[in-house]
């Protein structure tokens, strides 16, 4: 009998670490397109991807402080960024870097995101350093 708790606490406990992990199913509805979470970084930052209007590839947002956090969500800043710029003039003064890839673009800018249920978010979105303005709606799938 003792063996048998101590098994199942076991698997409780390794139950229990994969929940930290991105839902990789926890996609959002906007009116860009889909908005999915991708992954979870060691610094504590979710990654998600959304579509880039006129683009195959799609964009990143690094959302800090948001990784694992699947219940009692709040109000979270991080930043975006894009595939850099062809003509070196439209992007940013100075590039970010990409934690997952360290490619760096110059097309990025400062995030604000705030949960208001479970299932929608409001994220404001500016760029380079400007304050984050422009506004996209996310409601759960």
């Amino acid at each position: 009998e003792i063996m048998r708790t101590k098994l199942l606490a076991s698997a409780a406990l390794v139950a229990s670490a994969h929940t930290g992990l991105a839902n990789a199913d926890e996609t959002w509805s906007t009116e860009i397109g889909t908005v999915v979470y991708e992954s979870d970084l060691p610094n504590g930052q979710a990654v998600w991807s959304y579509p880039v209007e006129g683009s195959e590839w799609r964009g990143k947002a690094f959302i800090v402080g948001l990784a694992g956090a699947f219940e009692d969500r709040t109000g979270y800043t991080g930043y975006w960024m894009e595939a850099g710029s062809d003509d070196g003039k439209s992007g940013c003064e100075v590039e970010v870097r990409d934690p997952e890839t360290e490619n760096t673009s110059d097309v990025w800018g400062r995030l604000k995101i705030a949960f208001v249920d479970d299932g929608t978010w409001v994220a404001l979105r500016g760029d380079c350093f400007e304050e984050p303005a422009d506004m996209l709606v996310g409601r759960l799938d």
